[in-house]
C-alpha cells in the first residue's frame, strides 16, 4: 500500500494546526503600543491586528473552529490509513484478536503526540518570543480564513449560545475581556521575568483595585477628624491650621454631623492679610462640601475629585451620619503606596518591628503592608486598610483597646488610637486542642439557644399525683 499522499496530508494538516496555534499565541501576546505606533505609521496589517483584537470573541471562535476540525482529520486520516497495515504487522506476535485494536490506540496515541508537540507546543513557544513578527506575517491569512468559514463560526456560536441560555449563563460578549485576576497574573509573569519591577506590580495592582475599594476602607475615621466649628474667630482658625499643619479642615454646625463646608487655608490667609475687611468667623470662609456613601467605590470618588477639582469629600453613613472624611491623597496612597511630605514625622514613616511576626503599624496602612512585612496572611478581599478591617469587624471606628483576632493573627489599638500592634499567635498543640475544645464549647451553646424556643412551645407534662399516706387509702375504702 501506498501511504506517502496521506502522509503529505497528514504534514499538511499539522502544519496548518501549527499556524493557527502560533497565530493564536502572537495576536493575543503582541504589544498594544507597539501596533499603535505601526498604526500611525500608515501599516496595513498593524491595523488588521487592530481590528481583530477589538473583536477577539470571534478571533478566538475562528481559530479554535479550525484548530478543532484539522486534529479531526488528522487523527480520522492516520487511524484509518496506518492502523490496518500495523495491525498485520503485530497479528503474529500478539494474535488476531488483540492486533486491531491495540494497532488503533498505537497510532492515535502516536499522531496526538506528534500533533501536540508539532502543531502545539512549539509554534506557541516560538510565537511567545516573536509575537510581533508571527503576528505581522500571518494576521492576513487568518484575516482571509475568518472571511472563509464565518458561516460555520456563526453556527457554532449560535449552538454555544443556546446552550448558555438554557443553563442561565449570560450569552454576551465581555466587555472586559482579561479580568483582575488575569492581569494580576500577567504581571507577575512579567515580575518574575524581570521587565516589571516591584514599585511597578504594586501600582498595577492598586489601580486594578480601586474599583473595589469602598469609602470605608480608605476614609479617615470620624474620632480622627480634625475639625473647625463655625463660630471659630479667625484668629483661632489661624492658631490651629499653624499647630496641625493641614491645608484644608472641615468646618461644622455644632458636631461633626453638621457640616456646612470645607475651610482652605489659602482663603483663611487672605483676609488676614486685610484686617480692615477680615470676617468676624470662618463660617464666610468656607467653600462646598461634597458627601459620599461609605460603599462609593474609590475609583469613582478619584474620577468625581479629577471633574470638580476637589481634594477632600466627607463620607456618610447610612443614617446620614458623618462616618469619616476622605481625601484625594488616601486614594492615590492605595495606587502607589504612603506618600509622605514634609510634615510627616519619623515615627509615622516606618512601623516598628517587634518580633518577626509582630510589629506595630499605622491604623492607616494598609494590609498589603503588613502582609508583606510580617509575612502573615490577613485578609484583604472587602477591605484595605487596618482602620477598614477594623470598622468591618466591630461596625464602627475604632478605639484604643480594641482587639481582633482573625486567623490566629491578633491585631490590639494602641492607646493613642493611632497605631496597631498586629502578632502572629503561635500555638502549641496543646493551644490548638483547648482552641477546638472552646470552640465545640461554642457550638453547643449556639445549640442550646437553638433548641430553647423549641423547647418553651412543647407544653410541660402534668405532674403526677403523689401517693396517699396508706391511712387515707383505707378509710376511702371504708376498712375500718
Amino acid at each position: 500500500m501506498d501511504i506517502a499522499p496521506e502522509l503529505i496530508v497528514i504534514s499538511c494538516l499539522i502544519v496548518a494546526s501549527a499556524l493557527l496555534a502560533a497565530a493564536e499565541t502572537a495576536l493575543i501576546s503582541v504589544s498594544d503600543v507597539r501596533i499603535r505606533a505601526l498604526v500611525e505609521r500608515g501599516s496595513r496589517r498593524a491595523r488588521m491586528i487592530q481590528r481583530i483584537a477589538a473583536d477577539s470573541t470571534r478571533f478566538l471562535s475562528t481559530i479554535r473552529v479550525a484548530a478543532t476540525f484539522t486534529s479531526f482529520f488528522t487523527a480520522a486520516i492516520a487511524s484509518t490509513h496506518f492502523s490496518q497495515p500495523f495491525a498485520t504487522f503485530l497479528k503474529p506476535l500478539i494474535g488476531a484478536n488483540f492486533a486491531y485494536p491495540v494497532a488503533f490506540i498505537s497510532v492515535t496515541t502516536a499522531i496526538a503526540l506528534i500533533s501536540l508537540i508539532l502543531g502545539e507546543l512549539v509554534p506557541k513557544r516560538f510565537a511567545m518570543h516573536h509575537a510581533e513578527k508571527v503576528a505581522m506575517t500571518l494576521v492576513r491569512p487568518i484575516n482571509f480564513l475568518g472571511k472563509l468559514i464565518a458561516p460555520l463560526v456563526g453556527f457554532t456560536s449560535a449552538i454555544a449560545s443556546l446552550i448558555l441560555f438554557v443553563f442561565g449563563s449570560p450569552t454576551g460578549e465581555s466587555d472586559e475581556v482579561t479580568g483582575i485576576e488575569e492581569i494580576k497574573a500577567t504581571v507577575d509573569a512579567a515580575r518574575t521575568g524581570g521587565s516589571v519591577g516591584e514599585q511597578e506590580r504594586r501600582i498595577i495592582y492598586g489601580a486594578v483595585e480601586l474599583s473595589h475599594i469602598p469609602a470605608r476602607a480608605i476614609m479617615v475615621p470620624r474620632v480622627q477628624i480634625q475639625y473647625l466649628k463655625d463660630t471659630t474667630t479667625l484668629d483661632e482658625a489661624y492658631q490651629i491650621v499653624s499647630e496641625n499643619a493641614h491645608t484644608r479642615l472641615p468646618v461644622c454646625e455644632e458636631d461633626l454631623d453638621n457640616i456646612i463646608g470645607i475651610l482652605y487655608v489659602k482663603d483663611l490667609i487672605r483676609p488676614l492679610a486685610q484686617i480692615m475687611d477680615q470676617p468676624p468667623t470662618v463660617r464666610e470662609l468656607v467653600r462646598s462640601v461634597r458627601y459620599v456613601s461609605e460603599d462609593q467605590p474609590a475609583s469613582e470618588i478619584l474620577r468625581d475629585m479629577q471633574k470638580d477639582r476637589l481634594h477632600m469629600v466627607i463620607v456618610k453613613d447610612e443614617f446620614g451620619g458623618t462616618a469619616g472624611l476622605v481625601t484625594i491623597e488616601d486614594v492615590l496612597e492605595e495606587i502607589v503606596g504612603e506618600i509622605r511630605d514634609e510634615y510627616d514625622t519619623e515615627e509615622e514613616k516606618e512601623f516598628h518591628r517587634i518580633a518577626e511576626h509582630q510589629g506595630i503599624f499605622k491604623i492607616r496602612a494598609s494590609i498589603s503592608t503588613v502582609n508583606n512585612e510580617l509575612n502573615v496572611q490577613l485578609p484583604r478581599d472587602e477591605v484595605a486598610t487596618l482602620a477598614g478591617l477594623f470598622l468591618e469587624e466591630m461596625q464602627r471606628p475604632p478605639i484604643a483597646g480594641d482587639r481582633l483576632e482573625i486567623d490566629d493573627i491578633l491585631l490590639e489599638v494602641l492607646e493613642d488610637s493611632q497605631r496597631v500592634m498586629v502578632s502572629l499567635i503561635e500555638r502549641t498543640e496543646e493551644d490548638e486542642d483547648e482552641r477546638d475544645r472552646e470552640k465545640e464549647r461554642d457550638r453547643e451553646k449556639e445549640r442550646e439557644k437553638e433548641r430553647e424556643p423549641e423547647r418553651k412551645q412543647e407544653p410541660e407534662p402534668e405532674p403526677e399525683p403523689e401517693p396517699k399516706p396508706l391511712s387515707e387509702e383505707v378509710n376511702e375504702q371504708g376498712i375500718t
